[in-house]
């Protein structure tokens, strides 16, 4: 009896002790905004003849107020799809591109991680249809006309 006693104790004190109830905590807080891996054309890639880009980035994506802060330089008169694939996103144009054009695609605070939500800011993508990638500046100095001095 006693040793039975003895066996019922101890397997109630085992039972008791295996699980603890709770909730896992999930480790720290991810605070890092998505990276960029690789894409395809190659960003600042030149002679780009396709009607896609795919952009691969090392986590789940999503993307945020796309309509407002996607700019796609020059503009084109229909608006390209954008689309989030996963770990990725892609961009397909709507027309035809120009011959011999640089295009920036203008990310904005719109690419963020899923889970989270923390942005990539002013994440630019840019490619030519042309031999050279276009810097989009002007350099200059302005003279007055009459003196010829700078102004």
């Amino acid at each position: 009896m006693k040793l039975s006693l003895y066996f019922t104790f101890l397997i109630l004190i085992l039972i008791q002790g295996c699980a603890k109830m709770g909730s896992p905590t999930g480790g720290p807080k991810d605070v890092n905004p998505p990276l960029y891996l690789s894409s395809f054309p190659e960003n600042r890639s030149v002679r780009f003849n396709g009607d896609r880009v795919d952009i691969y980035f090392d986590e789940y994506l999503q993307l945020k107020d796309q309509n407002k802060e996607i700019i796609i330089s020059p503009p084109m008169k229909k608006k390209p799809l954008v689309r989030v694939r996963e770990k990725s996103i892609r961009v397909t144009f709507g027309e035809d591109l120009l011959p011999n054009t640089t295009y920036t695609i203008n990310f904005g605070k719109a690419i963020a991680d899923l889970n989270e939500g923390n942005p990539l800011p002013d994440f630019e993508f840019v490619f030519s249809t042309g031999d050279v990638i276009d810097s989009l500046s002007v350099t200059g100095s302005v003279k007055d006309a009459f003196t010829l001095k700078p102004e």
